[in-house]
């Protein structure tokens, strides 16, 4: 046995005879052939119905600057990303001379409201751009500066130009089937049913003694808007109560004997809906 300089014995190296490494590569070649024959009959099947995984929901945050009287509100709807997706809600809106305009992006993704027909219009752009919305914010508000009763403004997403929409301007305060009014509003939205989705926006609603909002229900299934923290609240219902709002129509709060204050209100048909109004 080899001893190396200071005494200790050397483990002998021996190398792999030719049969042996033959041997090995025969069991490799056995082993891919056997799983090969196993899965080629099922890939088809395997690629058809791939196994299930679970979703993760993606929701953009539900934080919204307080409404202002005196604009409209056009909703970009969750999923709107996606072509061929519900994508601008009024699609075709009217929007009250001299009322300025407002996009609130309920989508995960960054959108844009730009005037013009698409990203090939020469004018695109001249007459508004919100410039990019982030999830869950919504755009400056719009002025449509020279606009005349009867005008209609075409615009797209410069992100997805297959999103587009129109509005037309109507005679100062009336409404039609747009977001907004002449006054404030308050939108429950599309899917606002399932609890922990974005309900009403503005979550926090600034108005004025006086004022008469409007509540218009996005969603398919039936709300309230009710003044209280709940069904269990012995006041509730007492300042205000839209009663039941079928799905896709509209109501009045009135206001004119309501005090400024901060009051909270909820959804008497799915009661984890709530929001705030601050008459000032």
């Amino acid at each position: 046995m080899a001893h190396e300089e200071h005494g200790h014995e050397k483990e002998p190296i021996i190398p792999t005879s030719a049969r042996r490494m033959g041997k090995g590569l025969l069991i490799m070649v056995v082993t891919l052939a056997v799983g090969a024959a196993i899965i080629v009959p099922f890939f088809n099947a395997m690629y058809q119905f791939p196994p299930p995984v679970n979703k993760i929901a993606v929701k953009p945050p539900t934080e919204q600057p307080p409404a202002e009287a005196g604009t409209t509100t056009i909703a970009i709807l969750h999923g709107a990303a996606s072509q061929g997706s519900p994508d601008y809600d009024p699609d075709d809106g009217k929007v009250p001379l001299g009322n300025k305009v407002v996009w609130s992006n309920q989508d995960t993704v960054p959108h844009t409201a730009t005037s013009g027909s698409g990203s090939e219009d020469p004018n695109k752009a001249k007459l508004f751009d919100t410039s990019i919305i982030m999830a869950g914010k919504s755009s400056s508000a719009t002025e449509l500066k020279g606009a005349k009763e009867g005008d209609t403004f075409n615009y797209f997403c410069t992100v997805h130009p297959y999103m587009t929409g129109k509005f037309t301007v109507t005679t100062a305060g009336t409404g039609g089937n747009t977001t907004g009014t002449s006054g404030p509003s308050i939108n429950i939205l599309q899917g606002a049913a399932s609890q922990g989705s974005p309900d009403f926006d503005p979550d926090e609603l600034k108005a004025k003694k006086g004022d008469e909002i409007t509540v218009a229900n996005h969603d398919t299934v039936p709300h309230t808007v009710t003044s209280g923290t709940g069904s269990s609240d012995p006041n509730k219902g007492k300042l205000f109560d839209t009663s039941i709002i079928s799905g896709g129509k509209s109501a009045k709060i009135s206001l004119a004997e309501v005090d400024p204050g901060q009051y909270d209100y909820f959804c008497v048909v799915h009661e984890y809906m709530k929001g705030k109004l601050v008459v000032e």
